[in-house]
């Protein structure tokens, strides 16, 4: 049993378990979404598939800039979850929900964070020997707050038995010597966060294992991923 990392997605090259870090903050937010009573989510690879994915009595959420863009319900915070009881959240930012786009092809994928590195884990080992933890990034570049992620996850595997492949996930592993916090706020990520007034979402990002809900991917819907909630438990 093993498991690589990839600083940035790689189009194309995935076939068996990947999970899909955007710690700050998409696929935090994701989890948040299904753990407050969504039915489900659809994953859209642009604002403009977004809308046009969006059915009625859904809910539209995403982001620009970190933003809300006009029009939508939602932006991409794990702090605005309220009200989504047996409601579909349609979602579309700038790089989360992009990067699951790019895993399409993978036999399953799941939506990891900091808060439910173990139960992603635990769900990603129920599903197979080889997986493949996938940052996000931000817009290209790699990213330390994914990174940092992929490593806790990663750690979590290891107590699971897997061995880490290749340079992404030793460097990954590396960083977790360091407090989650310290590590979020200083990436990039956090810091644009920080100049729009949300740097209380990067608080929100870095609580560990603060619950087991697991977004999994169901299917397409028209350009949408759907992704529904895991058997894995609230702790």
């Amino acid at each position: 049993m093993r498991f690589w990392v990839d600083p940035l997605p790689r189009p194309g090259a995935y076939a068996g378990v990947v999970v899909v870090v955007d710690v700050i903050r998409a696929t935090t937010t994701a989890a948040a979404y299904l753990r407050a009573g969504a039915r489900a989510l659809v994953l859209a690879p642009s604002l403009e598939a977004a809308r046009a994915l969006k059915g009625r009595e859904e809910v539209l959420a995403g982001e620009v800039g970190g933003l809300r863009p006009p029009g939508f319900d939602l932006g991409n915070s794990p702090r605005e979850v309220a009200g989504l009881e047996g409601r579909t959240v349609v979602m579309a930012t700038t790089n989360g929900t992009r990067a699951a786009h790019a895993v399409r092809g993978a036999r399953a994928i799941l939506l990891g964070s900091l808060q439910n590195a173990t139960a992603v884990a635990q769900e990603a080992a129920r599903l197979g020997e080889e997986v493949a933890l996938v940052c996000a990034g931000r817009e290209g570049r790699v990213a330390l707050d994914d990174l940092y992620t992929a490593g806790i996850i990663g750690k979590r595997l290891q107590e699971r038995g897997f061995r880490p492949m290749g340079d992404g996930a030793v460097l990954a592993l590396l960083l977790t010597h360091q407090p989650p916090l310290e590590v979020l706020q200083a990436s990039e990520a956090a810091l644009a966060l920080r100049e729009v007034g949300l740097s209380a979402d990067v608080e929100a990002c870095a609580r560990v294992d603060a619950h087991g809900v697991v977004p999994l991917y169901a299917g397409f819907r028209g350009e949408g991923m759907v992704f529904r909630r895991a058997d894995a438990q609230e702790p």
